[in-house]
């Protein structure tokens, strides 16, 4: 693959909390144009909410930023892929249930799909029989887009700040 330019691509984000809103707007200083679908969409965030169909049509890319319920599980499945552009590049650092692994295989041996970028599977470690193994155009990393150096910096502080706040009876981040 000689690549593409982001240029003028539609990016279709999957979950619009913080990390897909963040990824939407890195999206925009790049000139794309960003679509988004939640479930419980945020009428602040400043995104062109479309259904779900209409962002699998549109997307150039499909960034996954979604939690894996019983509701999304699979929600990248051979029927899914049948709505996309034969030029999508699906990425997904959220959840591996979230795609049908063979479904995803089986558009990238088809050239249906253009590719993928995942770090995470539905079986981790990545089992030795995992249908993404080995596809074409997938890059395949092991669940460490977000162990940057100064992710891990970041992280430490809430944690540590969570703990201040508990202890101060003013909890945040409850679960």
């Amino acid at each position: 693959c000689a690549g593409f330019d982001l240029h003028g691509k539609t990016v279709g984000l999957i979950g619009t909390g913080k990390i897909g809103r963040i990824f939407g707007d890195i999206c925009r200083g790049f000139g794309m144009k960003v679509i988004a679908y939640d479930k419980f969409p945020n009428p602040n965030a400043g995104l062109e909410y479309v259904e779900l169909e209409e962002l699998f049509r549109q997307s150039d890319i499909i960034s996954l930023h979604c939690p894996l319920t019983e509701e999304t599980h699979h929600l990248i499945n051979a029927e899914s892929i049948r709505l996309m552009k034969p030029t999508v590049t699906i990425i997904n650092t959220s959840r591996g249930g979230l795609v049908d692994e063979q479904a995803l295989r089986a558009a990238l041996d088809s050239g249906h799909l253009l590719g993928a970028g995942v770090d995470v599977l539905q079986v981790e470690p990545m089992a030795e029989d995992c249908p993404l193994l080995g596809a074409p155009n997938c890059l395949i990393t092991p669940h460490i887009a977000w162990a940057g150096v100064e992710t891990r910096h970041r992280l430490m502080g809430v944690v540590a700040e969570n703990i201040r706040r508990f202890l101060a009876g003013d909890p945040i981040n409850r679960v």
